[in-house]
């Protein structure tokens, strides 16, 4: 979604959104249920509250106590049942979202117990993993939020648009085209900060793994006794300042545009508002018909760059989605997962056999294996010794079906070990790694009948 027109943007974006709001509704189907109905009773009060409050200054100005008082109390009520409402979608909003993403989290983790040995020793890989994790959990919940944020905008502002029928369409011209200017910014914005956080994914790693050096268990007796933990602090700080300053600096850029553009569409509102004032004076319309008319066009402004807002904000969320999507639609291997291979662990020991078996990693040049066949009948003993480097490890993996070979075949009795589902795979091969791994967790065993 980087370097595509505008409309292949849309078309994106329109195919990201159903998949997140599956996502959501998958959640919590009641809550989001309760969201779309808060949603919409919030986005019809605010155009009441403008016209109650229109009925209010005339019934001051006309000298209708009883009036005026009753329209107070309508327009609390209104108000309160506002703030409520408001209050309510906040709590949705955490509680969905932190559903949504834990959830997310979830589908991330279990689509890496899927995917091969190979995918998590290439470097593209893991900056792939770095980017959807990163998001995971604020931007499907985002996204979903603008499009209810859009909603309530689309509605609120065909309320006060109803409001302002018989005024100046020039000047709802005006203050339309006054609001473009800043979205339109945001999303430039937006894009360019998406794009800087995908380059630097790498960057990113680093900065993780030299802080999990420093201050961890793992490397602390290294560290003390070779000292090089100046010179890794030293070389997080300068990462860290290089990614803080980048960011400063986009910030910045963000910010004065946005200002800039927002200053001129209040000063837009300001000329209209200007022309409402000379209006009341000359008594060509009413005050509380001012007060309805400079409150519906500010708020009919603010709704309108709420809208765009939350295009501009759909759009970035969209670009981060594309990301997690991206791991999750990543191929699976396919085959091997269910059913049975044929093999028969009651016979004893098997045949091992490779076919003219060749690995090369995923986006590397240099075969690690080339050409290599093996028959070892079955009861007999193998030992392969050779330099470092010289591929004995890859072809360990390959036997146990952790990788899959690039040419060639592994077979296990006349059975291509990758097709072997992978429990009975898990059962048949036992293996103790020279980098074998420590899990913190605690030990429980169950007691068999």
């Amino acid at each position: 979604m980087e370097r595509t027109g505008p409309w292949s943007q849309v078309r994106a974006l329109a195919g990201l959104l159903p998949r997140a709001a599956r996502l959501a509704v998958s959640s919590s189907p009641r809550g989001m249920a309760a969201l779309v109905a808060l949603t919409l009773t919030a986005a019809a009060l605010p155009p009441a509250i403008a016209w109650v409050g229109k009925l209010l200054v005339d019934a001051v100005v006309g000298r209708a106590p009883d009036d005026a008082v009753r329209y107070v109390a309508i327009e609390l009520a209104l108000v309160a049942t506002l703030v409520v409402l408001a209050r309510g979608t906040q709590l949705l909003r955490q509680t969905l979202g932190a559903r949504l993403g834990h959830g997310v989290n979830v589908m991330i983790l279990d689509k890496a117990l899927h995917l091969d040995l190979a995918d998590f020793e290439d470097p593209a890989f893991y900056d792939q993993l770095t980017r959807a994790r990163r998001e995971a959990s604020s931007r499907p919940i985002g996204v979903v939020m603008q499009v209810f944020d859009l909603a309530k905008g689309v509605l609120t502002l065909s309320g006060y648009a109803a409001l302002l029928f018989g005024y100046s369409p020039l000047v709802r011209l005006a203050l339309a085209a006054a609001s473009i200017p800043a979205t339109v910014a945001e999303v430039v914005f937006g894009r360019a900060a998406f794009r800087l956080r995908n380059w630097r994914s790498p960057d990113s790693r680093r900065l993780f793994y030299m802080e999990r050096v420093l201050a961890s268990d793992d490397h602390a007796k290294e560290i003390k006794l070779l000292g090089v933990g100046p010179l890794l602090l030293d070389r997080y700080r300068q990462l860290g300042d290089r990614i803080t300053q980048e960011d400063a600096a986009l910030a910045g850029r963000r910010f004065r545009w946005g200002t800039a553009l927002s200053v001129v569409a209040t000063t837009v509102y300001y000329g209209a508002y200007a022309t409402m004032v000379v209006a009341a004076a000359r008594g060509e319309m009413t005050l509380g018909e001012m007060t309805l008319y400079a409150v519906a066009f500010r708020q009919g402004q603010e709704s309108l760059q709420s809208i765009l807002g939350s295009f501009g904000g759909m759009h970035e969320h969209a670009l981060y989605l594309s990301n997690l999507y991206a791991y999750l639609d990543r191929p699976l291997r396919t085959g091997g997962e269910a059913g049975t291979s044929g093999l028969d662990p009651a016979a004893g020991p098997a045949r091992l056999t490779l076919e003219d078996v060749s690995f090369r990693y995923p986006g590397a040049e240099r075969w690690a294996l080339r050409h290599v066949t093996l028959d070892v009948p079955a009861g007999k003993s193998l030992a392969i010794v050779g330099h470092n480097g010289a591929g004995k490890t890859t072809l360990i993996k390959l036997l146990l079906g952790l990788y899959v070979p690039t040419e060639g075949r592994v077979l296990l009795d006349g059975v291509d070990v990758t097709a072997i589902p992978t429990a009975e795979r898990l059962r048949t091969f036992a293996a103790v790694f020279q980098d074998f791994a420590r899990f913190g967790l605690e030990a429980s065993f169950v007691p068999q009948d």
